[in-house]
C-alpha cells in the first residue's frame, strides 16, 4: 500500500508542475494576478488565496498552514501527560 500513495503522490506532483494552458493563463493575468512560472501549482495556490480571501475560514486554515509548513499532525512527537484532578 507504501507504494500506491508513494505512485499517487509522484504522479500529483508531476501534475501540479504541467504549465497551464495559455488561456487559464490570460485568465489568471485578466484577474490582476502575475504568474511567473504558469503552473498548474500557481493556479491551485491562486484558488487557495482567493478563496481565503472570501472570507472562507477553512480555505484561510488550509494557507496559514502550508505557509507555515504544518503538516496537521500536531499530535505527532508530543507527550501525552494524564493529570490526576480528582481529589482524595
Amino acid at each position: 500500500m507504501k507504494n500506491d500513495s508513494a505512485a499517487l503522490k509522484g504522479a500529483l506532483c508531476e501534475l501540479l508542475e504541467e504549465k497551464l494552458p495559455a488561456a487559464q493563463v490570460q485568465s489568471l493575468k485578466d484577474e490582476g494576478f502575475k504568474v511567473k512560472k504558469p503552473t498548474r501549482k500557481a493556479a491551485l495556490a491562486i484558488a487557495i488565496y482567493k478563496k481565503a480571501a472570501s472570507g472562507d475560514l477553512s480555505a484561510v486554515k488550509e494557507l496559514r498552514s502550508i505557509l507555515s509548513g504544518d503538516t496537521g499532525n500536531t499530535a505527532a512527537g508530543k507527550a501525552v501527560i494524564i493529570l490526576d484532578d480528582t481529589a482524595d
